[in-house]
């Protein structure tokens, strides 16, 4: 062997044994899933930076400084209300400013979160593109349009189509959180051909014991003796879901079921926020059993929802092209377990189902059995599905996960060294103060 493929190997393997930084692109504001891998690569002794794209006003900077050694946030949204003179004036040093530390920074690997999947190019293409670079979709364009001609009639603008198809194809790697198989099933929709990446890491949204809280003896329901279901997460304001969204509501409060909800909806500036949730729920009856409540940060909102009795997941999708109800998962599976809850689930939710099959955790319903969703409470063993959700936590955990991903960025890291002619053509300075 050569004397310089011998260097070669040697520093090969003192750069996978040596501290590695970790580069979190979010191409929207990050997610509590995003928060729970890094801080446990934190607690690994990795440097972990967060590179962020939204408005300071609705990203809790304090909060993710617990993950991340080193935030970076542009406080510039592109939205509708964005392009505005007034706005612009405004936003536009500090986007500047954030272009410029963003260029700066030397990760030993990038992990890209999609939401906007043109920035994520934009930052292969023109910063990060040299770097072991890891393409995390997030929600894929591809799994929720059957064609070109339904995701571009819906809105999806054709350049952020391509968009994700060069993300996918110009990665060393990806990670995805949903049903392990859906990768399988991007192809001859949107796009007749995905050339993906060999390397791939299925990556659920854990539990984290930081936030896990003990099983509440006082719920709600113990006073008044009605079931009482709470819905984390995303609203929509599509005219066909939020119909489908105020039928489930309405089913559910007319059996005497509470129903609350604590609406998030990061992608959108602060100012548009109350319009948003009240556009998307107009026409829920407002009745004594539906509750609308003030989002809260992410270890209130687990203490508060543990008062009651189910967590929420449904689709509100009716689109039979669209496989995102079949295979996505998403945050709040993982806040309804840390708060103790079981989940009242769509039975077309076919990861979930799985999940909460595997673990004894759920009660699936349907759109023709849901009006007697009630009597099904009454007939299940409550403290059994609490007893299955105690035991779920400590197996669906980020921490007892995390030698998977370990692994796997070890892997894409060592793919890109062989497969350059000079792997240590970019910095790999692991100061913690640069």
């Amino acid at each position: 062997m050569q004397l310089n493929n011998i260097f070669k190997l040697l520093s090969v393997k003192n750069y996978m044994d040596s501290k590695k930084r970790i580069l979190f692109f979010c191409s929207t504001t990050p997610s509590i899933m995003i928060y729970k891998i890094a801080k446990s690569l934190k607690n690994n002794d990795y440097k972990t930076i967060l590179l962020t794209v939204c408005e300071k006003e609705i990203f809790d900077l304090t909060f993710f400084k617990n993950a991340f050694d080193k935030i970076v946030c542009s406080d510039f949204q592109f939205s509708k209300s964005t392009f505005n003179l007034k706005n612009l004036s405004k936003r536009i040093p500090s986007l500047i400013k954030f272009l410029i530390k963003a260029k700066s920074i030397k990760p030993d690997i990038v992990i890209a979160v999609g939401g906007n999947n043109w920035q994520i190019r934009l930052a292969r293409e023109y910063f990060f593109g040299k770097f072991p670079f890891i393409y995390f979709p997030y929600d894929m364009l591809s799994q929720a349009f059957g064609n070109e001609k339904d995701a571009l009639k819906n809105g999806t603008p054709r350049f952020e189509l391509k968009a994700e198809k060069y993300c996918f194809e110009n990665s060393n790697g990806i990670i995805h959180k949903g049903d392990p198989n859906e990768l399988k099933f991007l192809e001859n929709r949107i796009h007749k051909k995905i050339n993906l990446p060999d390397l791939s890491l299925n990556f659920q949204p854990y539990c984290s014991d930081e936030f896990i809280v003990p099983i509440n003896k006082k719920k709600l329901s113990k006073k008044d003796k009605k079931p009482h279901i709470v819905y984390l997460g995303f609203l929509h304001d599509d005219p066909q879901q939020k119909i489908i969204i105020s039928e489930i509501i309405n089913n559910i409060t007319k059996q005497k079921i509470h129903f609350h909800i604590y609406a998030t909806v990061d992608h959108i500036p602060k100012n548009e926020e109350k319009i948003f949730i009240e556009n998307s729920l107009k026409l829920v009856d407002k009745n004594k059993y539906f509750h609308l409540h003030k989002a809260l940060g992410q270890k209130e909102i687990i203490l508060e929802s543990s008062k009651y009795d189910f967590g929420f997941w449904d689709t509100y999708y009716r689109d039979d092209l669209n496989l995102n109800p079949q295979f996505g998962t998403g945050s709040k599976l993982a806040s309804y377990f840390e708060a103790g809850l079981p989940l009242i689930y769509d039975d077309k939710c076919i990861i979930i189902e799985k999940i909460t099959n595997l673990y004894g955790t759920g009660i699936s319903f349907n759109r023709n059995n849901i009006i007697s969703l009630k009597k099904r409470i009454k007939l299940t063993n409550y403290k059994k599905l609490e007893e299955n959700v105690v035991k779920t936590r400590k197996v669906f955990n980020v921490d007892k996960n995390f030698p998977r991903l370990e692994k796997f960025l070890k892997e894409v890291i060592n793919h890109k060294l062989n497969t350059n002619n000079n792997p240590f053509k970019y910095g790999i300075s692991l100061d913690k103060n640069q």
